[in-house]
């Protein structure tokens, strides 16, 4: 009896590991310090971080995000950045009007000042006063840790 067990146990366990497709585990973002360090070596100077700051006061997304205060390659100019994140893609759609919101709110505080801003699923990112080349280096930042 406890080698017929044996037996079928065995049976189970070769035939039950490999039957059934092999499925590869989808990728999944990085966390916000792979970010950070992705700006980095794209000549983007972090000067301070704010965690939990999406730039607009009323806003309840202040737990996906964090306000960076950059500069671009060797210039004295700096920059600020409401950077934002969500685990779940679900999350991420149902999230759009809130960051537009947001945007609006900032820009209502702030008159006068043109906001850019960069998308790239699960990131969403903005802020005032942006050099040309610092959307194009933030998206591309983004994208090597696995925006869209």
């Amino acid at each position: 009896m406890t080698r017929f067990a044996a037996v079928v146990v065995a049976a189970m366990l070769v035939f039950g590991c490999g039957s059934g497709p092999i499925i590869a585990p989808t990728p999944t973002p990085a966390a916000m310090d792979d970010v950070i360090a992705a700006l980095v070596l794209r000549r983007i100077t972090i000067h301070g971080l704010v965690s939990g700051d999406p730039g607009c006061p009323g806003s309840d997304l202040h737990s996906n995000a964090v306000s960076l205060e950059v500069a671009i390659d060797d210039r004295s100019t700096t920059h600020p950045i409401y950077l934002m994140r969500w685990r779940r893609a679900g999350d991420y759609a149902g999230s759009a009007q809130a960051f537009g919101d947001c945007i609006a709110e900032y820009q209502a505080l702030h008159p006068g000042q043109a906001v850019s801003q960069v998308e790239s699923e699960p990131w969403r990112a903005y802020g005032p006063g942006w050099a040309p080349d610092l959307a194009p280096r933030l998206l591309d930042a983004l994208r090597s840790v696995g925006g869209d």
